[in-house]
């Protein structure tokens, strides 16, 4: 289970929801700022959240951004279809770091991701997503393409809850990543121990 981080305010609000979630089983989590924090903030925000992931031993990832991601000393990025290539950043971080890329359901970027040295891909969403709403939801038959085509690990992104995250289990992707199902729970611990649980108990062996 990935968690992407939405802006909270003040830092230590934002730091104490993620070490709940790590505490629930969370095992990646992304730093996403779309524009939210000023250039203080997000240094802030991003040396707090790499200390935290470090002491739960989980890695930590920035979004958009590989030169970001290189001065927070993040294990790597995640990057979308207006972001530098994966080439790019590659080169900006370095052979050893993670390199995520989203995909959109066209047979290709798969192949294109992981010739490009990508780690994983990310396509979504299949059901309405609070944090991108104008996003229109994939048919399920299209996560089953881009599984069936992919040579690395696949997340699904958009919209996953307790509800649903069995569902993508049984589509066999590899992980769920999760934004406002943890980031806007009352209890962000429980809620990312929900989920995954429920994916744990679906996953295919």
């Amino acid at each position: 289970m990935y968690l992407v981080t939405s802006p909270k305010r003040p830092v230590e609000r934002l730091v104490s929801i993620v070490e709940a979630a790590l505490e629930g089983g969370v095992a990646v989590v992304q730093l996403r700022d779309k524009g939210a924090y000023s250039d203080a903030e997000r240094k802030e925000v991003g040396h707090a959240l790499r200390e935290v992931c470090t002491s739960h031993d989980v890695p930590f990832l920035v979004n958009d951004d590989p030169e970001l991601a290189r001065r927070l000393d993040a294990d790597g990025v995640h990057i979308g279809r207006d972001d530098p290539s994966p080439a790019i950043a590659r080169a900006v971080l370095g052979s050893g770091a993670i390199i995520g890329v989203t995909v959109y359901g066209k047979p290709g970027e798969e192949d294109a991701a992981a010739a490009a040295s990508a780690d994983y891909i990310a396509v979504g969403p299949f059901f309405p997503s609070p944090t991108k709403p104008e996003e229109p939801v994939l048919p399920l038959d299209v996560l089953d393409g881009v599984v069936h085509r992919s040579r690395v690990p696949v997340f699904v992104i958009g919209g996953i809850t307790t509800d649903n995250a069995g569902l993508f289990a049984r589509h066999g992707v590899d992980g769920v990543a999760v934004v406002s199902a943890i980031m806007d729970a009352i209890d962000p611990r429980s809620a990312a121990d929900s989920i995954r649980r429920t994916f744990s108990r679906t996953a295919t062996p």
